[in-house]
Parts: C-alpha cells; sequence; structure tokens
C-alpha cells in the first residue's frame, strides 16, 4: 500500500477546502462537534484514551463554565452601571465642586470656587474672563497665604436678578495656583464611556462622578 507523503514538492502548495474556516476562534459548540466527530471516527482497535478523553471533557466544562461567567459578569456590570445612574441623578439641579478653571453661574447668581496656592503672596488678584476675553469680574486681596483660598462672586444685573454670562475662566495673577476647582451646576446625568460609573452634565462639560470634591 503507497503512502502519503508529508511533505510536498517544491513550488507546490496543499489547497485549503473552500468551506474551511481556519483561523477562527474555537467556540464551546465548535469544540462539542470536533469531540463529537472524534468519537463517531475513532479507530475500534484503538480507542481514545481515557485520559485524553477525561482532559478533554474537563476542557469542555472549563470553556462552558467560563463563557457562562462571563455573561453573569456582564449582568452584574450592566446592572451596577443602572444603580451608580440611578444614585446619580440625586446632583441634579444641585451644584458639584470638581477641578478645573472653568466656573458657572448657580441658581443664587454666584460664581464661586476655590483655589491652591503654592507659596503665600502679598497681592491676589482673581478674574473671571468671559469667551471673548472680556473681564466680567475681578477682586484683589492681600496678603494671601498659601492653602486653600475660597472664592464667590456674585453675579446680578440693575435690578438685582441674576445675570448670567455662561461659563467664565478662573484667571489667576500675582501668586502661583498649584490647583483650581469650580462650582458647577448639574442638569443632567449619563452613562460613561469609559466604565461603569456615570457622568454629570455642566456647562464646562461632562464631569466623573468619581472625580466630584463637594456637593453644594
Amino acid at each position: 500500500m503507497s503512502s502519503i507523503p508529508n511533505s510536498l514538492p517544491a513550488g507546490l502548495t496543499m489547497a485549503q477546502p473552500t468551506n474551511a474556516t481556519g483561523g477562527g476562534s474555537l467556540d464551546q459548540n465548535s469544540f462539542l462537534r470536533l469531540m463529537t466527530a472524534q468519537l463517531k471516527y475513532q479507530d475500534p482497535f484503538k480507542p481514545v484514551d481515557n485520559q485524553a478523553m477525561v482532559a478533554q471533557m474537563a476542557q469542555f466544562s472549563s470553556v462552558a463554565g467560563i463563557t457562562e461567567m462571563n455573561k453573569s459578569l456582564k449582568g452584574i456590570a450592566d446592572a451596577f452601571a443602572g444603580s451608580r445612574l440611578s444614585e446619580a441623578t440625586q446632583f441634579i439641579g444641585k451644584s458639584v465642586l470638581a477641578e478645573g478653571n472653568v466656573a458657572a453661574m448657580d441658581a443664587n447668581g454666584l460664581y464661586r470656587g476655590e483655589l491652591t496656592l503654592a507659596g503665600p503672596t502679598d497681592s491676589l488678584t482673581i478674574e473671571l474672563v468671559d469667551q471673548a476675553g472680556n473681564v466680567r469680574r475681578s477682586a484683589t486681596a492681600g496678603p494671601v497665604e498659601a492653602g486653600q483660598v475660597p472664592f464667590a462672586f456674585q453675579s446680578l444685573d440693575d435690578n438685582g436678578q441674576p445675570l448670567d454670562f455662561g461659563p467664565l475662566k478662573v484667571r489667576v495673577s500675582g501668586g502661583v495656583a498649584s490647583s483650581t476647582a469650580t462650582w458647577l451646576p448639574v442638569t443632567a446625568v449619563g452613562v460613561s464611556a469609559t466604565g461603569p460609573g456615570a457622568v454629570l452634565t455642566t456647562a464646562a462639560g461632562p464631569i466623573e462622578v468619581s472625580a466630584v470634591r463637594g456637593v453644594g
């Protein structure tokens, strides 16, 4: 009886069946079909070794277990995200303190925030500047010690009603601010695109709930 050579002459390649799916992943169903075919076409005089069969069954159970575990974990993650979103709705209508240099007016007509000065200064000036570069509010104080320096600017019209200039950039001179945080009213909440947490919608843009430093 002639034997089939293990190698092909130079310049020849072995054809692949048109229905072949080489390169695809072996999922649970494919693994079961492969094992069934192995049992069906095995040599009756040389059956599959018991240890090998047990190992294959163990691998099958492991694959099935991992698949079910992934489904369970996804369900838990989805439920957790929904819970986080439900809890985040309590921020709507309130103001949150978050790191950034853009302030927005709250319901009382105040632009608020706080600086962290790297060192003391004889004179510190804080300005609120609109998108056109106009200084809408300004205050100078001194001497000022290093550390946290809160600030608040009232914004009212001639009739004593809140006057909203929109988001204003905080500009500091006369000292070095190592960090700046502002109070921002929350208008809506949404699901984070980067994780299971929630995102707060503010005039300065979206803010992760985990980045909130205070609520007021």
